[in-house]
């Protein structure tokens, strides 16, 4: 099989915590390194040209291997829209990123913190290096991950308290228009319906819907736990006003 036919294949398998996750973790952990030299290194016009150069290339990203899914008859509406959070984020990463924004940023991290970062530790993905649906998930996961923590030190936006009660409303009103579109659509976006087919986190909360609501205060612990290191910070650092 060649390079193009394995990229393309849905073939090849991925497992969680084998080889693959592991060497993709250590390239988003080098990936972090460079990004925390840029923050030390680097002065603000530079740091708003890195974060709006990584925001579109998330945006090509998705673009790009949806096209190709498309031309190959495999884009399938019900699992490859990009409306779940992560690829949502990603497609919308100019908007989102292009300006600095302490609303927006911190909504954005308590979410890609909580969601995005579990969802690398523990993938739900099938398909296993060099195929293209092997890229763009740690592509756009890790992408996000590292903009956001970019955004947050670069330009000193760090999240407040009351952005937990604005991103667990956020959260929910999304949700609930995403289930109505699970239903139309027999979709399962955003772990609405069922679980994931891979072992995640949810598998420790229940059947549905119990996993949902519980999902919600493990998700509120999460917010909570990833606003901590900013309780100090908060105190002598004035952030940028939205």
């Amino acid at each position: 099989m060649s390079l193009w036919q394995q990229f393309l294949s849905v073939e090849i398998e991925f497992h969680s915590f084998g080889v693959q996750h592991f060497g993709a973790l250590a390239v988003f952990a080098l990936c972090m390194l460079a990004t925390v030299w840029c923050i030390r290194n680097f002065d603000e016009r530079q740091n708003l040209l890195f974060s709006r150069r990584i925001s579109i290339f998330l945006v090509i990203t998705v673009v790009i291997f949806s096209a190709i899914k498309i031309y190959f008859n495999r884009f399938n509406l019900v699992i490859d829209l990009p409306i779940s959070l992560c690829n949502l984020f990603a497609i919308l990463a100019p908007l989102l990123f292009w300006h600095p924004n302490q609303r927006r940023l911190e909504v954005i991290y308590f979410l890609v913190m909580a969601g995005t970062l579990q969802a690398m530790l523990t993938p739900d993905l099938y398909v296993g290096f060099p195929s293209n649906e092997f890229f763009k998930y740690w592509i756009v996961h890790g992408g996000l991950v590292v903009l956001v923590i970019h955004n947050i030190f670069a330009f000193q936006m760090y999240p407040r308290l009351k952005g937990i009660v604005i991103t667990f409303a956020w959260v929910n009103v999304y949700s609930a228009a995403l289930y109505g579109l699970n239903l139309l659509m027999d979709a399962n976006y955003f772990y609405l319906v069922h679980k994931p087919g891979n072992a995640s986190i949810l598998d420790l909360l229940g059947p549905w819907p119990l996993y949902i609501l519980v999902a919600e205060l493990v998700a509120m612990v999460f917010f909570a736990l990833f606003y901590l290191p900013f309780m100090f910070v908060n105190k002598t650092v004035q952030p940028i006003k939205a």
